[in-house]
């Protein structure tokens, strides 16, 4: 079961990469890469720039993230046209589809670990996990690309809040 999700978010990135072109899915995945880094790596000083509380940390945090994101993205809109003008359309495209699986597999990767971290190993299950081809090597994509993202002081405060936010649901 957990095969097939995976499975098919990545064949559904891939059609979209096809469409997008490998310019922008390029940019797409870097951007999501460096908007976080820079959240991640930048909080502390973007809190105290924009003169906002620690317990501010994560609308530092969603505004370093925004901006990287931006400002990326308008590079790529910028690079498709000149790839268009040199008439390297049908490579844009073939690139696109393998830069937009890989993202799906990064993003799947964060989502899982952030289940199963928030979740206290619930889900996936570790049946689900045992009987999981994909499950394994896609998982330990996030870790690898950001170790250092497990030591981020306003993750490990927003994922106590949000356990303790269940655990409020529950009882």
């Amino acid at each position: 079961m957990l095969d097939l999700i995976i499975g098919a978010v990545v064949v559904l990135a891939a059609i979209k990469g096809f469409s997008r072109g490998g310019i922008v899915e390029v940019a797409s995945l870097l951007a999501l890469v460096a908007a976080i880094w820079a959240g991640v790596h930048l909080n502390e000083r973007v809190t105290a720039a924009l003169g906002l509380e620690i317990d501010h940390e994560a609308l530092a945090f969603l505004i370093t993230f925004v901006l990287v994101l931006v400002a990326v993205h308008l590079l790529a809109r910028f690079l498709t046209t000149l790839i268009d003008l040199a008439q390297m359309g049908l490579m844009n495209k073939l690139a696109g589809v393998l830069v937009a699986a890989l993202r799906s597999v990064f993003v799947l990767s964060v989502l899982l670990n952030l289940l199963l971290t928030v979740g206290d190993g619930k889900w996936p299950g570790k049946d689900m996990r045992a009987g999981s081809t994909l499950y394994g090597p896609v998982s330990a994509v996030a870790p690898f690309v950001f170790p250092q993202l497990g030591n981020s002081k306003w993750l490990q405060r927003t994922v106590e809040r949000v356990k303790e936010a269940g655990k409020d649901l529950v009882e």
